[in-house]
């Protein structure tokens, strides 16, 4: 937990289901890296490179994503509640089935360059 990976060349690796919670993977290069069901809560991917990168089932929860590069990542499953998202670049990521808890629903919402993604009480 906590790791500091600042800048990390990980490209195409196979991190599967590793505990990565509040690690630091500020400007890390993670293109093409398997992190499906990996633990990213609460960490540091400020400008980051995921294009192309497996999140499936990934916890994101609480991470900084902020102007981390998402082209084409694979999110399907992936708990990005309260992730900051802000100047991510999203093209063409797929995120079909975000999982919200039982009485709530996703919401993606941008603005002015913003993204967030909400749990949000179901009407």
């Amino acid at each position: 937990e906590g790791a500091n990976l600042d800048g990390a060349y990980l490209a195409g690796a196979n991190l599967d289901g590793a505990y990565l919670a509040g690690a630091n993977l500020a400007r890390a290069n993670l293109a093409r890296a398997n992190l499906a069901g990996v633990n990213l809560a609460g960490a540091n991917l400020h400008g980051a490179n995921l294009a192309r990168a497996d999140l499936e089932g990934a916890d994101l929860e609480g991470a900084n994503l902020d102007g981390a590069y998402l082209a084409g990542a694979n999110l399907d499953g992936a708990d990005l509640a309260r992730a900051n998202l802000a100047r991510a670049n999203l093209a063409r990521a797929r995120w079909p089935d975000l999982p919200a808890p039982e009485g709530y629903r996703i919401e993606i919402v941008c603005a002015g360059g913003c993204c967030r993604v909400l749990r949000k009480a179901a009407p």
